[in-house]
């Protein structure tokens, strides 16, 4: 039961990642390059062999497993923008999982996707352009939209508003993911305590890992 709890949690915090990523980017221009990295690899994992090794490892959900406790922190919801985000989120993955064709095509364009970062690189701009436009052409065509706040003047920068697209798109696998090992909006209300625990636990075991990985050097 601990494990699907943290495998929930672990899917969650991919979301919240996307979303701090995206709201980081959006307002400043920059990001957690580590954070964007993992959020952005998870596209790629297509037979993963559990859920912390779709972000590489648990480590690789740590600002969203931060971000997930510092919003647990109270029992309301208090930041409505990360909320509208998280919600929207779950209601594209929902739109996404009812339409096997688009699902498909977003299967497969990430399949060749994966060739370019084979010659590229993961993070290289036209694998991020690429991963933009398979948001823009499938996900993106719903009449349902996320509407991203922030800089004008940082969203009209194409790497910009790329690497938003991308990982709204890596956002939504997440939330593919969440569905997946038992997530639901009722914990979101109900069990908010636990996951939180959860969390904590998880940042504990990252943390701990850090260090024994030092002392070994």
């Amino acid at each position: 039961m601990q494990n699907n709890l943290d495998n929930i949690t672990i899917a969650l915090a991919g979301i919240l990642q996307s979303i701090t990523l995206v709201r980081e980017l959006s307002h400043t221009g920059k990001t957690n390059e580590a954070a964007f990295d993992a959020s952005i690899y998870s596209l790629f994992q297509t037979d993963p062999k559990d859920v912390p090794s779709v972000f590489k490892d648990t480590t690789g959900v740590k600002l969203g497993l931060q971000k997930l406790v510092q919003t647990f922190e109270s029992t309301h919801a208090n930041d409505k923008q990360q909320s509208r985000y998280l919600l929207s989120l779950i209601h594209l993955q929902q739109r996404l999982s009812r339409s096997p064709t688009m699902l498909n095509t977003v299967s497969k364009r990430l399949q060749q996707a994966q060739k370019q970062v084979e010659y590229f690189s993961q993070d290289h701009p036209t694998v991020i352009a690429n991963l933009a436009d398979i948001y823009v052409n499938t996900i993106s065509t719903f009449k349902f939209r996320i509407i991203i706040v922030g800089s004008q003047r940082i969203l009209h920068v194409r790497e910009n508003l790329d690497k938003v697209r991308a990982l709204l798109l890596a956002g939504v696998r997440s939330a593919i993911l969440w569905r997946q090992v038992g997530g639901s909006r009722l914990q979101l209300l109900f069990s908010r305590a636990k996951i939180k625990a959860s969390a904590e636990k998880l940042l504990a075991e990252i943390e701990k890992n850090s260090t024994e990985e030092k002392d070994s050097l």
